[in-house]
């Protein structure tokens, strides 16, 4: 699976909001029980689902993600049921810190046949990372969430993302560690293009797959932050044409441009030109 550049959270609250899903220009959206739905309405939010599922607007093959409520007692029961019926291909569990409790809960989540992504939020998920990531082989995707990591850790909030930057790479190197994808967290001020390339481009530049969204006009920027740029394209080009032209393959090492290319190099160019999307 190519890595999500987007995720796109949506209310599951809001009726309306799911049957704009199969359009949307995120990569996935999230179906959202959580934190973006009224304690009031939460059993209204998994009526949504519910009735979005039985018209086939959310199908299992469709780009979205289930995220459930998860506590310090776990999911409530009726979250569990509606994966069960609903049968999304992602669930977001939220808030993992522990690696024992997270294993179980992915395994009953994994018995319908969905992957799941664990959000890291918290000074406990960060040290327990590397334990979250490899708890159990549906997890394939992390996904840092860092208002509630910066409460957490007591950090002040600051334009380059400096109080993070640790713990991005603690989940980085533990989604690389196991074959998961790595994604950013939300970037609030949803009308602040400029602002969004800065937060999007820290995590880019740090080697993350893709960023959450709050709002659509986002996306757009995302993709573009996220997307190769003209100039690695071109070297990605050069160097698969390099190796192949230099019988990369027999010879193990070939030249371009005064640069040795070796295999690594070859994998480098295909996980770029992976990333090439209409």
């Amino acid at each position: 699976m190519i890595p999500p550049r987007s995720l796109l959270y949506m209310p599951a609250s809001r009726r309306a909001f799911l049957d704009k899903v199969p359009e949307s220009a995120a990569d996935l959206v999230i179906v959202d029980l959580e934190d973006a739905v009224a304690p009031g309405e939460k059993d209204l939010a998994r009526d949504n689902v519910r009735a979005a599922a039985l018209s086939g607007t959310l199908r299992h093959e469709a780009p979205w993600m289930l995220r459930i409520n998860n506590g310090p007692a776990g999911p409530p029961a009726e979250d569990l049921v509606l994966v069960g019926f609903a049968k999304p291909a992602w669930v977001v569990l939220p808030k993992a810190e522990d690696a024992g409790v997270t294993s179980a809960l992915v395994a009953r989540i994994a018995e319908h046949g969905a992957r799941v992504a664990l959000t890291i939020e918290s000074a406990r998920g960060i040290a327990h990372v590397r334990e979250l990531a490899g708890c159990h082989p549906a997890v394939g995707m992390l996904i840092l969430g860092s208002a509630d990591l910066r409460l957490s850790l007591a950090a002040p909030e600051e334009p380059a993302r400096a109080w993070e930057r640790h713990a991005m790479a603690e989940l980085l190197v533990a989604a690389r560690c196991h074959g998961a994808s790595a994604i950013d967290s939300v970037f609030f001020r949803y009308t602040d293009d400029e602002g969004l390339k800065h937060h999007a481009g820290v995590a880019r530049g740090m080697g993350f797959d893709g960023k959450s969204c709050i709002h659509p006009r986002q996306v757009e920027v995302v993709h573009e932050v996220f997307a190769p740029t003209a100039d690695e394209v071109r070297w990605a080009e050069r160097v698969r044409d390099a190796w192949a032209k230099g019988d990369g393959a027999s010879r193990g090492v070939v030249g371009m441009d005064g640069e040795m290319i070796e295999a690594l190099h070859v994998t480098l160019a295909d996980r770029i030109l992976r990333r090439l999307r209409d």
